[in-house]
């Protein structure tokens, strides 16, 4: 029986994250993390880029951009970004991407964490990109903002992949820059 058809979705999270001292906060939206996210997301075959932002201003906000490289000035200036920004869907929380995932493909996808830091728990890219190339089904790849998600968030996931380590001791890549090297470990050809 052939598995079924695979559909990667990736979430930029903004609650529920943690600030520096380990308290829980909400980020504010960055505009290059939408814009950037986005192009890698089209680039890899990302079905849906979910930012997700409990504020309704701040929603409105990245609404603002879509609707400008959609059809303002903006989708003749560079049809490109036009292009990239079609995965972009705007979501109040976790529960209604999920709850959109389900909606356009029958199931609930599977939810993998990221994270910079590392665990006993964690999958290797090497065997999340099998899995999912054996089995399919639908995912939901998670990606916080600010010092991370917090525990909350990282409970509910299905996986946890293992962090990006280069050979410095530094450890700080930007959510756009990882975003970029797991969509590439993942599906990249």
């Amino acid at each position: 029986m052939a598995a079924a058809p695979l559909s990667l979705n990736v979430a930029l999270l903004h609650d529920g994250m943690v600030d520096k001292t380990g308290k829980k906060v909400s980020t504010s939206v960055t505009l290059i993390d939408v814009h950037d996210i986005s192009r890698s997301s089209r680039t890899y075959g990302v079905d849906s880029l979910f930012v997700a932002h409990p504020s309704q201003t701040m929603r409105a906000l990245v609404r603002t951009v879509k609707r400008h490289w959609d059809g303002d000035f903006g989708s003749t200036y560079n049809p490109n970004r036009q292009d990239a920004l079609s995965v972009l869907d705007i979501v109040s929380d976790l529960d209604e991407a999920i709850m959109k995932i389900e909606k356009r493909t029958g199931a609930l996808p599977k939810l993998l964490a990221t994270s910079a830091r590392d665990g006993d728990d964690r999958i290797s890219y090497q065997d999340m990109r099998q899995t999912m190339e054996d089995c399919g089904g639908s995912y939901l790849l998670m990606f916080g903002t600010g010092w991370g998600m917090g525990p909350e968030l990282m409970a509910r996931a299905d996986h946890v992949l293992k962090p990006i380590v280069g050979p410095t001791e530094y450890n700080h890549l930007s959510v756009r820059a990882a975003c970029a090297i797991i969509l590439d470990r993942l599906r990249g050809s």
